[in-house]
């Protein structure tokens, strides 16, 4: 799949209403699109809310109404014409009143027990190897709590609109590779092998770097969860029809049809990965053959800088890991316990 084009299969991958448009007209569509704005897929006129819009240069989005449900829509534009995915919004906004507040709240305690293991640790590390292991185990549990609490907040704050992009220009090739230095020596220890593909030196685009590692990040953890003690993952990036094609593959079992059901779940974290990619004028799909792994494709728009860039981080007002390394965070959910140890820490 090079993600410059969309056949009615590729697009079934995608778990909202999505179709192509080209000159007010219906290219293709998924069934989820057809049964919602009544469409058909073998062509005909545009929905009434894409009928104004024939071309676009970048990505585009908006807000419509369909079976008397408030949508949010964002196009891309494709070699086959405006990828269209329709997402539904919440009039209310975030469905957990409140969360902020308590997650803050959450951190405050979080930050005080880790202080206080701080303290503890030193002692506890002359009481021998059965202590080390529960300092580790302790350590991992940290990670994970974290891992949850930036998932909601993440996630609430998309429900909300309120997470915006800190773009800046930034080298995607270079990104990902430091990214997969790291997570190659973890995964060994999962019992994982974990490659990167890279077709190109440099990718240089703009976009979120911290936003577009936390998304990739997501993908990583799930695929070296998928894939198992002796399995293999890994990530490929390429580029077509200018745009960045990031892959993340698995040698699993694949998805059949109840857990590809339950696949976009919270738990797995492709909701918040998906809406990500959406903010970057991106599409994330699925593509899956029982007992033969997944293929998580994200297709993003290259933005070239208008001036020739001086290539950083985009920093943000707060730093939501306290400190924990992002990658361990992330990955926290499968790495052994032995990767938390005070040593290991270091």
């Amino acid at each position: 799949m090079d993600g410059a084009s969309f056949s009615p299969f590729s697009l079934e991958h995608v778990p909202f209403p999505a179709l192509v448009v080209r000159d007010g007209n219906i290219v293709t569509c998924n069934s989820a699109a057809a049964e919602l704005l009544g469409l058909n897929p073998a062509g005909g006129p545009a929905p009434d809310f894409l009928a104004g819009i024939s071309a676009a240069s970048g990505p585009v989005t908006g807000t419509c109404t369909a079976a008397g449900q408030s949508w949010r829509f964002s196009l891309s534009p494709q070699e086959d014409g405006l990828l269209a995915v329709l997402l539904p919004q919440d009039p209310e906004g975030s469905p957990f009143p409140g969360t902020a507040a308590l997650l803050e709240q959450m951190r405050q305690h979080m930050n005080n027990l880790t202080a206080v293991t701080q303290l503890i640790t030193p002692a506890l590390q002359d009481l021998g190897p059965k202590y080390q292991q529960y300092l580790a185990i302790m350590n991992q549990s940290f990670y994970r709590m974290l891992r949850l609490m930036n998932n909601a907040e993440t996630a609430g704050a998309l429900a909300e609109g309120r997470l915006t992009l800190s773009a800046g220009p930034l080298d995607l090739a270079g990104l990902c590779r430091e990214l997969c230095a790291k997570v190659s020596g973890l995964a060994e220890a999962a019992g994982v092998s974990f490659r990167f593909d890279d077709q190109r030196g440099s990718l240089l685009t703009t976009g979120d770097s911290e936003l577009i590692q936390q998304m990739l990040l997501c993908l990583i953890s799930n695929a070296l969860k998928a894939a198992g003690n002796g399995g293999r993952a890994g990530l490929r990036l390429t580029e077509t029809g200018g745009r960045a094609i990031l892959t993340v593959w698995d040698s699993g079992s694949g998805l059949d049809d109840e857990t590809g059901a339950k696949v976009w779940g919270a738990g797995s974290g492709l909701p918040i990965a998906r809406q990500i990619a959406a903010l970057h004028g991106g599409v994330l799909m699925l593509e899956s053959r029982p007992g033969d792994g997944l293929r998580v494709t994200v297709s993003l728009p290259v933005r070239r800088p208008e001036q020739p860039p001086v290539l950083r981080t985009p920093q943000r007002a707060a730093d939501r890991t306290g400190g924990f390394s992002q990658v361990l965070v992330e990955l926290s959910s499968v790495l052994p316990w032995q990767s938390f140890t005070p040593d290991a820490l270091e």
